[in-house]
């Protein structure tokens, strides 16, 4: 009779049952989880993008050229003859042909129909090094142009090229000009594309060699065959500045930005927190972090090089800091195609928040503390390709309201309460 007088732990009394469990989602300024940023250029280069770019005082400062050398003619070619039977025929004449650029409609920037220019080039020049200022920038080996841009050419030709009536802007070769692009022994052959049309950028896809072909065991009949490019860069002035005090990614040759982040082990808040757990400040636990993401507020950079395509963001883990700028990363923590992000989040629509989830990596270093009360580790924020277009993202740095965030939610018990 008397155990009946007391409580007992099975009873269906709501009162004696633990609490529900509190999700909160904490923000954690720069100061309180970064340090150390830093923004480094110079990984890959524009030959790496097997596209080009033409630019003529875009946004009032951006020029650029594409450079294009052609592959080997080809020397034989299945053709019917007189007799109608189709066979081999290496004995083929070249009387002309044409040049024909493809135009990435939506990667370029154009209020209407543009003038192109098409040049031979003349001097010697290497599509791994070269740039606005030099042919070929190797060891041992420094070239420049004679004229800055690739210059000087020998005037081929220009053309008209509307975006609304298709993709591709063509320019007519003589028999002469054709002879001159066989040699593949020259090491100045090559093609310089322009864009005349000031304040315009434009994406050249790809660019093809279309040669008209008279065969000798059919004489009266034009064969039309395509040569592709063999190699294919780009050359741009002027070369952007490092940002001052923000944050860029992407580019080329790309820009990363490089952080120290540190995770506090304690957590005096907020209120909410400190309630439900019965006082701070609390230790926080792997198990209790659901997610964390660093949140950057996306800023309207250069408008010369503004994106127009969607730029994926990566972020991975600096193995060797001391080894800046060529540390070795680790693996993806966003996934294969990371942080999707729409080029107006850089226009219109500039100040919008873009999370970049690092959830397991904040796990990682709340599960090993090595005996340090607040351990640091290093992050790279970089696009998912390096190099992926000339155009790069910029975010709000530190130092202000809009300054990058650590956004944790945490699910922890509530405080038990004796009766």
């Amino acid at each position: 009779m008397a155990a009946c007088q007391e409580e007992s732990p099975t009873t269906l009394d709501a009162d004696l049952l633990p609490k529900e469990p509190i999700t909160i989602e904490i923000e954690l300024p720069w100061e309180d989880f970064a340090s150390d940023l830093e923004v480094f250029g110079g990984y890959g280069a524009p030959w790496e993008l097997g596209t080009g770019v033409v630019a003529n005082a875009f946004a009032g400062i951006l020029d650029a050229r594409t450079l294009v050398r052609f592959a080997a003619y080809p020397s034989v070619h299945q053709v019917r003859d007189t007799t109608g039977t189709t066979r081999p025929d290496s004995s083929l004449t070249f009387v002309g042909g044409r040049v024909v650029a493809f135009l990435d409609t939506i990667a370029s920037i154009t209020s209407g129909p543009v003038t192109l220019g098409l040049g031979a080039i003349q001097t010697r020049w290497d599509k791994r090094t070269v740039t606005w200022v030099a042919a070929v920038d190797t060891l041992n080996d420094l070239t420049p142009w004679p004229q800055p841009g690739a210059g000087p050419v020998n005037s081929i030709g220009t053309t008209v090229w509307d975006p609304a009536e298709g993709d591709s802007a063509w320019f007519e070769l003589d028999s002469v000009q054709v002879e001159a692009w066989a040699d593949t022994a020259d090491a100045s052959r090559g093609a310089r594309i322009e864009l005349l049309t000031e304040n315009t950028r434009l994406q050249v896809s790809r660019v093809v060699l279309r040669l008209d072909t008279r065969p000798s065991s059919n004489p009266d009949t034009l064969v039309v065959l395509s040569v592709q490019r063999d190699e294919i860069s780009f050359v741009y002035d002027p070369f952007p500045e490092p940002p001052a005090n923000g944050i860029r990614i992407g580019g080329v040759p790309a820009w990363r930005t490089v952080l120290n982040v540190k995770i506090p082990t304690h957590l005096d808040g907020p209120a909410e927190l400190c309630v439900a757990v019965g006082g701070c400040p609390m230790e926080l636990e792997p198990l209790q972090l659901n997610y964390a993401a660093i949140t950057l507020k996306s800023a309207r950079g250069e408008q010369a090089f503004q994106p127009t395509d969607s730029v994926g963001l990566d972020v991975r883990q600096v193995l060797r800091r001391d080894a800046l700028p060529k540390a070795p990363l680790g693996e993806s923590l966003t996934g294969l195609l990371g942080q999707r992000v729409g080029p107006d989040a850089f226009g219109v629509h500039a100040g919008t928040d873009i999370e970049i989830p690092i959830t397991a990596f904040v796990r990682n270093l709340l599960r090993d503390q090595d005996g340090v009360a607040n351990p640091t580790k290093t992050l790279a924020l970089l696009s998912v390709f390096e190099p992926i277009s000339i155009a790069y993202a910029s975010f709000h740095g530190p130092g202000d309201e809009n300054g990058p965030v650590l956004r944790l939610i945490v699910t922890v018990g509530r405080a038990m309460e004796l009766p």
